[in-house]
């Protein structure tokens, strides 16, 4: 298994940092990925050599080591754990595969075709909230992500029930299971249903599905707070605004 975490942002300096037994062509990677822009990398492999941790430029744009053992956001490999507990309710006969999602979330009035085996697969055609590419070049746009707007309101909550209200005000992108499209809403959606299906929050359910069972100790579901508890490097966003280049921490 190999896990990379390459913190975008300013350019960043600094040497190599990294356990035996050397990895030249990996290390230089790493430093390569700094000087094309990246603030700092972390990597940690485990294969038949042992276990290799190295890291590269710098934890936060003024200076510092980026952490070999550092943690950060997990982002869409919490797709994973939500899929996990929805298959583990269905082997539980309490989520049938092929039923649709509106018979678990009839609120949303939600085609009718469209079934948990889809939302789990990407094949539901329901816009992503984050936006989603049009076919001429253009961006529909979801909620902000870049620019001075996304500077704004990067620290706005949204709600579950906000975000797929949004996606299903855009068009559907294709006929239910004709075809397979990345959204965000898919997970949203799968979260929502496990919420109603066991009457607790959906990372009341990963915790004690996976992350209890599997002593997953530094790994935790921080809902709407900002900061990473423990050692961590810093990500960064930078855009440019009138002229002059505005870097978000």
């Amino acid at each position: 298994m190999v896990l990379v975490a390459a913190l975008a942002g300013a350019l960043g300096g600094g040497e190599v940092a990294a356990a035996v037994p050397e990895r030249e062509e990996l290390r230089a990677a790493m430093a390569e990925l700094t000087r094309s822009g990246a603030a700092g990398v972390q990597v940690r492999i485990h294969d038949e050599q042992g276990t290799w941790t190295g890291s590269a430029g710098v934890r936060e744009l003024h200076g510092g080591k980026v952490p070999t053992n550092g943690r950060f956001r997990a982002a869409s490999i919490t797709k994973m754990f939500v899929s996990t507990v929805v298959l583990q309710l269905v082997d539980e006969g309490k989520v049938v595969l092929d039923d649709p999602v509106d018979d678990y979330l009839p609120e949303f009035g939600l085609d009718r075709r469209i079934t948990v085996r889809m939302m789990l697969q990407h094949t539901t055609g329901i816009f992503n909230y984050t936006g989603e590419p049009n076919p001429d070049g253009t961006v529909e746009a979801g909620i902000p992500w870049q620019g001075k707007q996304f500077e704004r309101e990067r620290f706005r909550t949204y709600s579950p029930e906000e975000l797929v209200e949004l996606a299903l005000a855009k068009p559907a992108r294709f006929e239910p299971g004709t075809a397979w499209r990345y959204s965000n809403t898919n997970y949203i959606l799968a979260g929502l249903l496990i919420e109603r299906v066991t009457g607790t929050p959906h990372a009341t359910q990963v915790r004690h599905r996976i992350l209890a069972p599997l002593r997953l100790h530094d790994t935790i579901l921080p809902g709407t707070r900002t900061g990473i508890p423990g050692p961590h490097a810093h990500g960064y966003y930078a855009y440019q605004h009138q002229g002059r280049l505005r870097v978000l921490d």
